[in-house]
């Protein structure tokens, strides 16, 4: 199932905007669980003892999903406790290996003529989770993503469509997740030239499902 050291986010509103919090797996007893936060610690309440969360694990044979309730969380130490409440779903990995990535990226809604700057932070051949540094309002979950390759500079096109948003506590900045939908022949060329970069760097991104 998953054990100790496993990659675990925890998942919970704020206001009307999803956030994500990584950490790692302390133990896990009965429907006890404990988790060691590496973000940035929370202290606005949300994560207040009977506070509800969404736990997942990622771990070498899937992702684990449950909803719990926070029973202790400590912010100098990352210290969460939380009651499983019933029992985790279970998903087989996903088809494509994600790699994490510090790479420069312009998106835009279909339509749109305005490019929006961000940083794609992990990257497969199905899709990536791209940074935003500012508030973000798409009028389309229909996008078109050029990637710029940190190796020659060369712009990688893709389209996308939207999957996840989610705001992040620093109050400005969005995460997109998204899938690819569309590349023409020369595009998928490019893009697994993109994506061998990426792989010869060598470090795996396990956590999203």
């Amino acid at each position: 199932m998953f054990h100790a050291g496993d990659p675990v986010q925890i998942q919970f509103k704020l206001g009307n905007s999803a956030v994500a919090l990584r950490g790692k797996l302390a133990q896990a007893v009965r429907s006890l669980i404990e988790v060691h936060l590496t973000d940035e610690p929370v202290h606005d309440g949300s994560l207040k003892p009977g506070s509800g969360v969404v736990v997942v694990i990622s771990s070498s044979t899937g992702i684990y999903t449950s909803e719990a309730t926070v029973q202790r969380y400590y912010p100098p130490t990352g210290q969460l406790v939380v009651t499983v409440n019933g029992c985790f779903r279970h998903q087989q990995r996903r088809q494509h290996e994600r790699y994490r990535c510090e790479m420069q990226v312009h998106l835009r809604a279909a339509g749109e003529t305005d490019w929006i700057a961000g940083i794609c932070r992990d990257i497969s051949a199905g899709g990536a989770r791209i940074y935003v540094p500012q508030e973000l309002v798409l009028k389309s979950t229909s996008l078109e993503v050029v990637f710029i390759s940190p190796s020659n500079q060369q712009a990688v096109r893709a389209m996308a469509e939207v999957v996840r948003t989610s705001k992040l506590l620093d109050d400005v900045g969005w995460e997109l997740g998204v899938r690819f939908t569309e590349m023409n022949r020369m595009e998928k060329i490019h893009f697994a030239r993109l994506l061998q970069h990426w792989a010869s760097v060598g470090e795996r991104e396990p956590i999203q499902p």
